[in-house]
Formats: C-alpha cells, sequence, structure tokens
C-alpha cells in the first residue's frame, strides 16, 4: 500500500480531509467576497484603514478641545442654550409661571420618564449621555413625586409607546401615545399627589422619523383602534382618550396644571384656549413647547420653570385648530385609503418603485402664508376658528416694546433692485425681569385678483436681541433685500411680457411684527410702474429662468386666494389615478436630459507634481485643477464617483485622504455603523432643527456650528485620529405638513427663516473645516413612498418656497456640499436632474463643490443619470455602481467634473490638517486574516495528528 493511501486510511483522517476543504472554500469564499463586494459595507459597520501621517505638517482648522469628551461636553453646553431659547412659552395665565424654588411637583405622563429626545434613522442619538426631565427639575431645585415617577417606570402604568417604525414601510403604520388610562392609577398612587400639589405638570409626547409619517388615522392595518384612541377619524396629531382624560382628572385636583408638549411636530392645541374643545379644562394655566431637545437639553426646561431662565423661544409653525382643515390634508401621505396616492393601471412597472404621486396643490399657501392670506380675506372671525398660536409667536415672563426707529426717514420711499433696506428697531424691556426678544420684519406685497398669487405677508428679515435688563433698550438693525420678497411669475401672470422673480409695481407695506398675525406699527414703501425684474441672478449674472414648466403638468387646479373654495385641493378621483401612456414612459426612462457631449478624451494618468496640498483655499476656476485633473487614473475617476457611502476614498497618488463623512443633522452619527468600533461615535446629541430654528438667534446657530465643527476636529480619538470633514446636515425641506416624518430634522414652515438660520449653521461648521452636505434637493416633504414619488408642484411655488431654503445655503453659507433627494420633480428624480443639480444649483447660483445622492437604493436612482446630471459622489456601499467606460470621452470627461468637485470640496476641508503617506488595514480585516491563521494553524495541527494516527495504523495492519 502507497504511503499516500495509508496516509488517509483511516475514518478520523478522512473527516479531517473532508471538513479542511470544506472549511478553506468558505474561508476563501468570505475572505474575497469582504474584501471586494462588501468592503465599503463592512468598513463602515465596523472601521475603515487607519491612516499613517506625515510630521511636520501646519494644521489650518483649530479647536480648543483636547479631547473627544470636552467637545462632546461644550457642545451639550451650547445645545442647552439652544434649548433656553428655543422653548416657547405658549401660554401663561396669571402668571401661574415661572414657579418658585423648592416648589413640590406632580408629573404626569409616561412619556415624561422616556422623554422623546429626536428622530429615528439620520436624527437619532445613542442615548449615551441624556439627561432626564427629572434631573432638569432636581437640578432647578423643583422636589419632584417620586411615587407617581416609580409608577411610570413600572409596568403598572402600561407599556409604553411603541419605538419608531422602521424605514421604507409600506405608508399604513398606526401609532398609540402609549399615555397610561386613568383607571391605572391606584389609590396610593393618587395619595401622594397631597404632598407634591404646587403644581402639575402633564407631559404629552410624539415621535417623528426617518422613512415613515406621521399616522393621519388611528386605525390599525386590522381596522381596530390603536390603544387610547378616541375615535377612527382621529389623528396621532390629537389628544387621544387617556390623554384628555388625564388632563381632566389633574386639573381637577390641581390649582396650578402646566402642559410640556414633547413633540418636533405641532400637535393640534385647540384644548389650550377653547372652552368647546374635548380637553379643555379652565385649570390650564401655562402651556410649553420643547420640541425634541437632544441630549441635554431638557435641563434647560428646569431653569425655564423656575424663572432662572427667561423664555424668548417663538413658534416656526402656525398652531392650528383642526389639520383637516390645512390645505395639504388632502394631499399627504397614503394613510387614509388603500391605494390612495399610488397610480394604476400601470404597465412595464420598475421594480422595486411603488408609482406613488403626491400633489403640491395648495401651491405658494403653506402654512402662515395661507392662514395669514385667507384670515385677511375671510376675516378674523374665519381666523381664529382656524389659528391658535400665529408663526412667530411667542410669550415672556417680561413685556417688550418694540419701536421703528427710522419710519420717517423710509415711509414713502422708492424700492430699488439693487439697494437693501435697513430697518432700525429699538427694543425696550417694559417689564420686570431680564429677558431677550425677537424681532420681525414682514413684507405686505400689493396683489391684484387672478394675478400673481401672493402671501398677504412674507417674513423678509429677523434678529434676537441680547439680554435687556428692565427699563433698558437695544436697538437692531435688520436688512431687507428686495429679491428675498420677491414673487415668481412663471405663467406671466400680469401680462407684462416676463417670468421670473419681480415686484410688481405700486404699494408695499413694511411690518414690525410680534408675530405673522399682530403687528407693532408699519411704514410703506412703493416700487416704480413698471417694476423691478431680476432676469438675472443676484450673485451669478446668470440668465433665470423656467426650467420646470412640466412639473405641474397633473395638477388640475393649484390653490388661489382669488376663490378659496374652487381652488381648494381636493384627493384625486379615480380616473385620475390612471396613469397615462406618456407619463409611464417618463417615470420608466433614466435618460439624462444633460444636452453637453463631449468629443475630445480628457487626459488620464498623467505624470505630475501638483498635489492637493497645493490647492488649499484656491478658487474653482485656478488652472491648477486641470494639473491635477490629469494625474487621476480612468480607475480612480470611476472608484472616487462610486465609493461614496459615508466617505470620500483616498486617491495617495495626488495626496488626496480618505474623508470620514457623516450622517445628520442632530450631530454625528452613523446609525449603519457599530459603536464599538466605527469611527463615528460619542458625539452630541443636539436638539431638533425646529428648536434651533425658535431661537430666531443665528449668533446662536454659528456657535451651535462651531460645537459641531469642534467634535469634528478631535473625530476618531480611539482610532486614526481621523478628523469628521463631512457632515450629511442641515435640513433645509420645509415642513408643508406637520405629519412630515422628518419634521424634526428640517428647521420651520418659512423658506426664509430656514434658509438664513441654516447659512448661519454652515458657516459656523466650515469655520472648522467641515463641508455640509445639505439635504434633502429638493422636494423632499414627505417619507411615504419617498423613494421616487413623482411630486407635482407649479415652478412659483418650487422657486418661492423649496429651493429657497438652499439657495441661501450657497449663497449666504456658501455650502460645498449639497445631498439631493430620493423623490422626483414631476416625473425626472431629483437626483438625476440637470435642470436642478446644474442648471440652477451651479449655473444660476454659483454653487461649487459637491452633490452627493441620497442613499442610492436603485430602481429609479441611476447612477449614470445622476452623473451627467451633475451629480459626483454615489451614495451607495454595493450593488449600484456606474460602470463607466473607460473608452468613452464622455463618460471620462463626466466623471473629471465630478472629481475636480469632490476635490475642491476636500482641499478646503479639516481633512487636509494632516498629509497622510498610506493606510494600515482596518481592524476588523486584521482580525479575520488572524482568525484566517488560527483556523490554519489548527486545522494543520489536527491533520498531523490524523495522518499520524492513520500510518500508525496501516503500518501495524
Amino acid at each position: 500500500m502507497s504511503t499516500l493511501k495509508r496516509m488517509f486510511k483511516t475514518r478520523q483522517s478522512k473527516v479531517w480531509v473532508i471538513v479542511t476543504s470544506v472549511v478553506t472554500v468558505l474561508l476563501l469564499v468570505v475572505n474575497i467576497l469582504a474584501l471586494s463586494m462588501f468592503y465599503d459595507l463592512f468598513s463602515n459597520l465596523w472601521g475603515k484603514e487607519r491612516r499613517i501621517t506625515a510630521d511636520g505638517i501646519e494644521q489650518i482648522y483649530f479647536t480648543d478641545f483636547e479631547s473627544k469628551k470636552e467637545a462632546r461636553e461644550n457642545g451639550e453646553v451650547i445645545n442647552e442654550l439652544i434649548n433656553e431659547e428655543g422653548i416657547v412659552l405658549l401660554k401663561n395665565e396669571g402668571q401661574s409661571l415661572p414657579l418658585p424654588a423648592g416648589s413640590k411637583l406632580s408629573v404626569f405622563g409616561k412619556n415624561s420618564v422616556d422623554v422623546v429626545y429626536g428622530g429615528s434613522g439620520s436624527a437619532q442619538g445613542s442615548g449615551e449621555y441624556t439627561k432626564t426631565l427629572f434631573e432638569s427639575l432636581e437640578s432647578a431645585g423643583f422636589l419632584y413625586n417620586p411615587t407617581l415617577k416609580s409608577f411610570y417606570e413600572s409596568s403598572d402604568s402600561g407599556s409604553g409607546r411603541p419605538s419608531n417604525p422602521k424605514m421604507e414601510n409600506d405608508g399604513t403604520i398606526s401609532l398609540s401615545t402609549g399615555e397610561t388610562p386613568w383607571n391605572s392609577y391606584s389609590s396610593d398612587v393618587k395619595a401622594s399627589f397631597e404632598s407634591y400639589n404646587d403644581a402639575a405638570i402633564i407631559f404629552l409626547s410624539r415621535i417623528g422619523g426617518e422613512g415613515w409619517d406621521l399616522p393621519r388615522t388611528m386605525v390599525n392595518k386590522d381596522g381596530n383602534l390603536v390603544s387610547g384612541a378616541r375615535s377612527e377619524t382621529d389623528h396621532y396629531l390629537q389628544l387621544d382618550q387617556n390623554e384628555t382624560d388625564l388632563i381632566h382628572e389633574v386639573a381637577n385636583i390641581f390649582d396650578k396644571v402646566i402642559i410640556v408638549i414633547n413633540s418636533s411636530a405641532t400637535i393640534e392645541t385647540g384644548f389650550l384656549d377653547d372652552p368647546t374643545h374635548y380637553a379643555y379644562h379652565a385649570n390650564i394655566d401655562s402651556a410649553l413647547w420643547i420640541g425634541a431637545p437632544g441630549d441635554t437639553g431638557i435641563m434647560a426646561l428646569g431653569r425655564i420653570l423656575k424663572g432662572e431662565v427667561n423664555p424668548s423661544g417663538r413658534t416656526v409653525d402656525t398652531y392650528v385648530r383642526n389639520y383637516k382643515n390645512d390645505p395639504t390634508w388632502q394631499n399627504f401621505g397614503n394613510y387614509l385609503e388603500k391605494n390612495g396616492q399610488n397610480y394604476t393601471s400601470i404597465t412595464d412597472k420598475i421594480s422595486n418603485y411603488a408609482y406613488a404621486f403626491v400633489d403640491y396643490e395648495e401651491g405658494i399657501y403653506v402654512g402662515y402664508r395661507y392662514y395669514e392670506t385667507r384670515g385677511y380675506t375671510d376675516g378674523e372671525a374665519w381666523y381664529d376658528q382656524q389659528v391658535v398660536y400665529p408663526f412667530g409667536y411667542g410669550l415672556s415672563y417680561t413685556t417688550f416694546d418694540q419701536e421703528l426707529t427710522n419710519k420717517t426717514q423710509l415711509d414713502g420711499t422708492s424700492i430699488s433692485k439693487d439697494k437693501k433696506i435697513t430697518v432700525s428697531v429699538k427694543v425696550t424691556n417694559t417689564g420686570t425681569q431680564a429677558g431677550k426678544e425677537a424681532v420681525q420684519i414682514y413684507v405686505t406685497a400689493p396683489y391684484t385678483e387672478g394675478g400673481i398669487e401672493k402671501s398677504h405677508v412674507v417674513l423678509a428679515g429677523f434678529a434676537k436681541t441680547k439680554t435687556i435688563l428692565p427699563n433698558q433698550s437695544q436697538t437692531v438693525s435688520i436688512t431687507l433685500t428686495p429679491y428675498d420678497f420677491a414673487s415668481y411669475d412663471h405663467k406671466d401672470l400680469n401680462a407684462n411680457g416676463f417670468k421670473g422673480y419681480e415686484l410688481e409695481s405700486g404699494e408695499y407695506e413694511i411690518r414690525l411684527g410680534r408675530n405673522a398675525h399682530e403687528f407693532y406699527d408699519s411704514f410703506s414703501m412703493n416700487v416704480a410702474s413698471p417694476g423691478i425684474r431680476f432676469d438675472k441672478d443676484q450673485t451669478t449674472d446668470n440668465e433665470v429662468q423656467n426650467r420646470f414648466e412640466d412639473a405641474d403638468d397633473e395638477l388640475t387646479v393649484v390653490l388661489s386666494r382669488s376663490d378659496w373654495e374652487n381652488t381648494f385641493p381636493s384627493p384625486r378621483t379615480a380616473i385620475e389615478k390612471v396613469i397615462s401612456a406618456a407619463t409611464n414612459e417618463k417615470i420608466n426612462s433614466t435618460a439624462t436630459n444633460n444636452p453637453n457631449t463631449y468629443s475630445e478624451f480628457p487626459i488620464i494618468g498623467e505624470s505630475g507634481e501638483v498635489g492637493l496640498r497645493s490647492m488649499i483655499g484656491k478658487s474653482y476656476s485656478d488652472p491648477l485643477w486641470e494639473d491635477i485633473l490629469n494625474q487621476i487614473t480612468a480607475q480612480e475617476l470611476i472608484d472616487l464617483f462610486n465609493k461614496g457611502a459615508f466617505q470620500t476614498i483616498d486617491v495617495l497618488s495626488i495626496g488626496k485622504p480618505r474623508t470620514t463623512d457623516a450622517d445628520g443633522p442632530s450631530g454625528f452619527v452613523n446609525f449603519m455603523s457599530n459603536p464599538l468600533t466605527g469611527s463615528v461615535y460619542g458625539a452630541s446629541h443636539y436638539a431638533s432643527e425646529p428648536i434651533m430654528a425658535a431661537t430666531f438667534n443665528r449668533d446662536l446657530l454659528f456657535k451651535l456650528g462651531e460645537a459641531v465643527g469642534d467634535e469634528a476636529l478631535i473625530g476618531d480619538e480611539r482610532g486614526d485620529g481621523a478628523p469628521y470633514s463631512g457632515w450629511y446636515a442641515p435640513g433645509m425641506n420645509l415642513h408643508r405638513s406637520q405629519f412630515g416624518g422628518r419634521v424634526g430634522e428640517y428647521y420651520s414652515e418659512d423658506p426664509f427663516l430656514s434658509g438664513m438660520l441654516g447659512a448661519s449653521q454652515i458657516q459656523g461648521v466650515m469655520s472648522k473645516g467641515v463641508y455640509t452636505m445639505v439635504k434633502h434637493f429638493a422636494v423632499n416633504e414627505q417619507e411615504t413612498s419617498r423613494s421616487g414619488v413623482t411630486t407635482w408642484l407649479d415652478e412659483q411655488t418650487l422657486r418661492e418656497l423649496y429651493l429657497k431654503p438652499f439657495e441661501y445655503a450657497v449663497k449666504v453659507g456658501k455650502t460645498t456640499g449639497m445631498m439631493s433627494s430620493f423623490n422626483r420633480i414631476g416625473t425626472v428624480w431629483a437626483g438625476g436632474d440637470y435642470r436642478l443639480l446644474t442648471e440652477v444649483l451651479r449655473d444660476e447660483w454659483g454653487f461649487r463643490g459637491t452633490v452627493i445622492s441620497d442613499f442610492n437604493t436603485g430602481g429609479h436612482m441611476d447612477s449614470k443619470q445622476m452623473a451627467y446630471a451633475g451629480g459626483d459622489l454615489n451614495l451607495q456601499n454595493f450593488g449600484q455602481e456606474w460602470n463607466a467606460r473607460k473608452s468613452n470621452a464622455t463618460d471620462m470627461t463626466i466623471l473629471r467634473i465630478a472629481a475636480k468637485n469632490v476635490l475642491y470640496t476636500v482641499a478646503n476641508s479639516n481633512a487636509m490638517n494632516a498629509e497622510v503617506k498610506s493606510y494600515r488595514l482596518p481592524i476588523w480585516v486584521e482580525i479575520m486574516y488572524g482568525i484566517d491563521a488560527v483556523v490554519a494553524v489548527s486545522f494543520a495541527t489536527w491533520g498531523v495528528f490524523a495522518i499520524r494516527k492513520s500510518l500508525k495504523v496501516t503500518k501495524q495492519a
């Protein structure tokens, strides 16, 4: 018998051969897949390559903090300041607030022990550094009812609210508030009220998040009412039966009742002032809105309740009595009926696409633009039936007077195209406590029935004072830019032969407002005939023209102040849901609308000496960019474009380091990353954007940006020390509807407030070398069917409302990054629309920098279409790459343009604080190799003994 046969004669040796072969094949497959197809995904989950840097490189961006902990703690301080100025005092009868120090409080509400700190998805925090409501009260010197707190912490009070739904649900979610029924309160719990009866706080919460919208029905998928619902016709932003009972019972027991609303979305608040409301009670003395405060922002609430901090927040949305009366109610989400907003009779459907649509039939009349305009035309009685608190509303513990100090100089003068208007306002504290005050300037433009649609008032300027002592004053100057309150006439409705932004001739009233509805004073200015036309962009001097005329093709009506009743939005009829062949063809198409072709093949992979560090601070038009771009190989161009998931990859041949780009907007987060091994961790979780906006304070938003930037500079402290260079934030979409799942990730219902505050935050974070991927560009106001939903709106609405915040981010904030959105504008995917990403963003507005897609899920998100439209980074892990043709001049030129945009962004970021020489393998790869080695040694050892035994047995035989 040969030696080879003897070696594998025994059963043990045979088993060893079989097991070793199987395991070896499996390990080979795992290694190959992990290091190729799934490499980027696993690196996002478990950590990336670790940089090796050169010595002696001069820093460009600096932080005063030496550790991640210090930077995070600074962020928490800033976050508490945001909450101090953002919390809105809605009601305060009989000066029931502030409360005396040492007050004994009973805090009601199951969610009082489970505060909504933020959203889910891109806005979620780690929960590692949160402060509780009770820590806030205790820190302020209040005593709280421990029996009541323990009751809510136990299962005796119920299971509480459900967790946030998963992303990309089917649009039929139902949510319970989780509030405890009154019959669950034991006699012992009720007896505890007597010892803590100085005041009762009732805590009301609502959640929200990415990938799902707030339900507009309280009926679940089985057709049953969710727990606590009052009626099947109710919705999630109404009080449910358990909350209603709680308010009535508590108000009957306590003389002083304070409502605290913990929700980024505004709930219906008629119960605070309407005696006929089902939840009204005369003993509700005070109410505060605290939004979602982030990890530590709740600490500001105790200081406000105590009076240590005087509230100065202002509402960023209109608080209404009945959302079913809002124009957006009829055309939002997918909840009210099966197949409610989906096309029918579809042939050749794209897989994984729902064929959903949404009609912006309300036009420009969103939020206060609707309520203030219709209140003006239909009267104060109509307004009072609809609105509880107007946009820009908020109370204080003191009183203020505001006075136009240069009214005489401005009244009756002319508005000119290029001249800004400076309004001086003297703010005097006429009360007894120090405090801050928001100053708001609104403009009323002349309106002609049947002409250009115009809101009765639009916010055109705002400011926040410093702290003003009693009987003291501060004068603030607010600069108005005529372009900011121009109307966009997309159909030449005034028949003057012009389409575009314009100020019609006539009288313009400049109003100094308490809010959008109440005014201190006003004056008039005039625009001479034939009016002012902004045919060229004020920044670039490039032509402004209609570019989205087909985006309103399926709107059968758009709301008009000339006939509210007959133009009021309504759901589509069954026949209107049948998709036409032409629309179906356009939806299925992924063809580019880029008209350019490039016949000359660009220089690829040429040797050169210029590195990326040479381009720090250089202009986008500097000729040296060509020298750098010439050095990049075709494969590097392809990889730089495709591998854009939470990073830009390294191209060390030109000295470009890999960057870490994290999600936002409530701080740095990567919910796809392992918290123990990923590079994004340990950062502050800031308040929701509505709370940021409610401060009306640009300086404070700049400081917030700086704090985020300081955390970025510390970066991956436990890893290779690389900074966080990119931030997928801020969110600049509008609160079209309060039922939008990501209301908490967007500032407000007003484009000017959103845009200017966002620009300040961008300026702050960019001062620390962080580029902002401002999102979601554009018209991403609902989450239901967000991936490809055809959004129908006219160009006036698009221009005046939904593009404006992004325009301010570019022109005022100077952002070098933008994230496109999932949805379509008309039938064209926003992330693949040349009109949007190039003609408007780059050509009209002058944007210079990187456009990244939202997470590429395939289907309608065609990577080539995106690149040809002006997208530069493909946010995908695997499977959605663009396999560009290396031999095709146009493909390579498009990728070269994209590379320049990415390099320009990175060259002006904190990534250049170091020079990267090379990279070490990721830790997870080293662990994988270590496992490979251990397995190999183990099987080799086993094999030695198995073969030895086999040889011994066969020899004996």
